[in-house]
């Protein structure tokens, strides 16, 4: 479905349209007090200006789904697929409304919708697994219960994770925008679907849910307030994760064309998979801060009654359209566990990232010194800029250092972090890790030397020995 070669020989049209729709207002960098970005549904930071070196000229893969494309990719699908989901005006003045109107205008979304299909192919290229999609066909109920008992395991283990680096209530924080905050979208992509009559067929008792006891929308409410995030949709934009993106937009991809109905039953159990899991989290931590005895998901009844409606519905599906049909549900099941290991993949290293930033200080240090030892002609990039200069929040495709020559800047990989560097100061950030910056002096001079990757592996591995933990 999201078959990447179709566009061979038309990507150029495409990117140059790309650029057009990204040129919007409500898409431009953000500035340096839109870090939250309040209750302006329709302002989406994407650094436009990167979009004139990012190539689009071959499909992501696993194994680049925490670069630089992958991440414009996404946010510009979810502006794409928001366009027409109510965003008011946050206010009754005029200019709020023409903001409004202008995001919602028809050229607008006419160029979004061209755009659309190319992106999706793009980005989802790597997702149309066959080896996944007959490993999920063979045994479907079993590969279900796997998926729901691996997003278990994985919020378990962060939960052990923050508390023994001591990042718990950071690392919810972070946490809980990835999947709390983006909860509506995906809410939204199933029920602009249910509208549509996807889900007619099935019997109301075997149909996706993407909220309920485990954990219910207050106790997760009542822990985000807790951790600091006191908004929703989507003040944090900056601060979600390309894959936690995905998520939604993989969703909202199935949602947008009846011949994807099927595939779309099986995503959608995914989605419900990742939000029962997520209720192990939320009860480990709701316990912890005492906020009451909380149903942590993912466990006993509520796993049993997921997976027994799970299996109706795939009897369901076969028998009204046979093999067809259950292959195409076991297609979106199997593409959405995909996305699911990747995006826990990369949520778990920018938690180990962030959680280690003292140590990823002393890495920096110590590559530094070996910089300028063996290799003071090594790539760099090298930036001037002025007070209150923001970089909006982005990836790079290479492990780089960034070094103080002069000035001050603050560095934040999270929200409410503030990491203060002054001249001589430095950090590393490792391919992939979502960050941006703020210049706090009259100006700042501040260099990026690329490193190579066998030296970042082995000082992790030196300073960090429980490595990738998550």
């Amino acid at each position: 479905m999201f078959e990447f070669r179709k566009f061979e020989g038309r990507t150029d049209q495409a990117v140059e349209s790309i650029r057009r729709f990204a040129a919007h207002e409500a898409l431009r960098s953000a500035t340096v007090d839109e870090l939250e970005l309040g209750d302006e549904f329709h302002r989406r930071a994407l650094r436009p200006e990167d979009l004139a070196f990012i190539k689009f000229s071959g499909p992501v893969t696993a194994a680049t789904v925490t670069q630089l494309g992958f991440l414009a990719a996404q946010r510009l699908m979810s502006s794409i697929h928001e366009i027409g989901v109510a965003g008011l005006p946050p206010d009754g003045t005029e200019d709020s409304f023409a903001r409004v109107a202008r995001f919602n205008d028809d050229e607008h979304a006419v160029l979004g919708a061209q755009v659309l299909p190319f992106l999706e192919s793009f980005a989802f290229d790597f997702l149309e697994s066959e080896e996944e999609v007959r490993r999920a066909r063979a045994h479907l109920v079993d590969y279900v219960r796997e998926a729901l008992r691996n997003e278990a395991s994985f919020w378990r283990n962060v939960f052990e994770r923050l508390v023994h680096t001591k990042y718990l209530e950071d690392g919810l924080r972070f946490a809980m925008l990835q999947v709390w905050s983006l909860a509506p979208s995906k809410r939204a992509a199933l029920g602009r679907a249910m509208a549509s009559r996807f889900f007619e067929p099935l019997p109301a008792s075997v149909l996706p849910r993407l909220s309920g006891d485990a954990p219910s929308d207050g106790a997760v409410h009542e822990l985000a307030v807790r951790c600091g995030v006191r908004r929703l949709q989507h003040a944090y934009w900056q601060f979600y994760l390309s894959t936690s993106l995905a998520r939604s937009n993989l969703l909202y991809s199935y949602a947008r064309r009846p011949d994807r109905a099927l595939r779309l039953y099986g995503a959608a159990y995914a989605a419900e998979a990742e939000w029962l899991a997520f209720g192990c989290l939320v009860g480990a931590a709701s316990a912890r801060f005492g906020l009451g005895d909380l149903a942590e998901g993912a466990g006993g009844a509520p796993v049993d009654d997921y997976v027994a409606r799970f299996e109706r519905m795939t009897r369901t599906v076969e028998r009204l359209w046979g093999d067809r049909g259950t292959t195409e549900v076991a297609r979106g099941l199997a593409s959405a566990v995909s996305l699911g290991r990747v995006a826990r993949q990369n949520l778990g290293e920018q938690l180990r990232w962030l959680s280690s930033m003292e140590t990823h200080r002393e890495i920096a240090r110590r590559i530094d010194g070996r910089v300028r030892a063996e290799c003071p002609n090594i790539d760099r990039e090298t930036f001037v800029e002025p007070r209150e200069m923001c970089s909006t929040t982005h990836v790079h495709d290479d492990h780089r250092l960034v070094v103080i020559e002069s000035g001050n800047m603050v560095f934040w990989g999270n929200l409410g972090m503030q990491l203060r560097l002054a001249p001589g100061e430095m950090v590393l950030v490792p391919q992939g890790r979502l960050h941006g910056s703020s210049i706090e002096s009259p100006e700042c001079t501040y260099h990026q030397p690329i490193i190579p990757e066998q030296w970042v592996r082995a000082l992790v591995a030196e300073l960090d020995p429980t490595g990738n933990a998550l």
